[in-house]
């Protein structure tokens, strides 16, 4: 008996010594799937990085699709790339991950982790055709008072009138995007505000009215974006940038209203899993 399981206990060692260790298996392949379910579901779905309560597909319309609305088709081609606002040269998992922190006010993915992968994967589903036309930028100043009345009337029934969300996602306020992100820059919220708002009449609204209600929107309260001071190092912030930058200060050039930030809810800081 003593011999028999003496014998069983070797043959056990010797197979168990032969399986793959968990850490030595190869990662699973990308599921371009599951990254399209975190980019439309992102706070369900990885409740430890949510921030806010946006989504990634709030902003990239039909699933990051269309052409005016940043489209993700054949973003993987265009990264890595310079950045002005890093600085430097960014991948396209950074580039996910600096929407995540502002855009998302969350906590930023492990670079290498499945999560990221996924969400990369579903990016070159979308095949690499060239960056798409890109609409005209509404570049005209905006009247904050004419805004706050074009608000009320156009954009209240969707998105709240405290901005706080409704049956469309939240445009200031703790549950949106932070003074860190693009869409805080007067320019961009009204080029994407005339080219695909409101929902049900896209392109309806005309480039005045558009800037208008960017100028009320970006003026209410939103999250702060820790360390936006050290964006755009070299001093080449684009002038609708709503907050001073250490860089823009060596050059001279007028520095931004400030305006009202609300606390984080938690670190942009990396996730070392998922």
């Amino acid at each position: 008996m003593h011999l028999s399981l003496a014998v069983l206990s070797v043959a056990l060692a010797a197979v168990l010594s032969l399986a793959p260790h968990t850490s030595d298996a190869p990662p699973r392949t990308p599921d371009a799937k599951r990254g399209l379910a975190l980019l439309q579901h992102f706070n369900d779905s990885l409740p430890r990085n949510r921030g806010n309560a946006l989504r990634c597909t709030s902003c990239h319309l039909e699933d990051g699709r269309r052409g005016s609305a940043m489209s993700w088709i054949g973003v993987t081609t265009r990264f890595p790339k310079y950045r002005a606002r890093r600085g430097s040269v960014e991948t396209l998992e950074q580039r996910v991950n600096e929407c995540v922190a502002r855009s998302l006010s969350g906590r930023m993915l492990a670079d290498d982790g499945a999560s990221m992968r996924d969400i990369v994967a579903y990016m070159e589903s979308l095949g690499r055709a060239p960056l798409p036309a890109r609409p005209d930028t509404v570049r005209l100043a905006g009247d904050t008072l004419r805004g706050a009345l074009a608000y009320a009337s156009s954009c209240a029934r969707c998105h709240g009138s405290n901005g706080g969300g409704a049956l469309a996602p939240a445009v200031y306020g703790a549950r949106s995007y932070s003074i860190g992100a693009g869409m805080a820059r007067q320019h961009v919220l009204a080029t994407f505000l005339r080219w695909n708002m409101p929902q049900d009449r896209p392109g309806s609204l005309d480039a005045q009215k558009a800037a208008d209600i960017a100028a009320f929107v970006l003026r209410q309260p939103r999250t702060d974006h820790p360390g936006k001071e050290r964006d755009w190092p070299n001093g080449d912030a684009p002038s609708d940038v709503a907050y001073a930058t250490a860089g823009a200060r060596t050059t001279g050039r007028p520095l931004p209203a400030v305006r009202p930030l609300l606390r984080r809810q938690v670190a942009p800081v990396p996730a070392t899993s998922r």
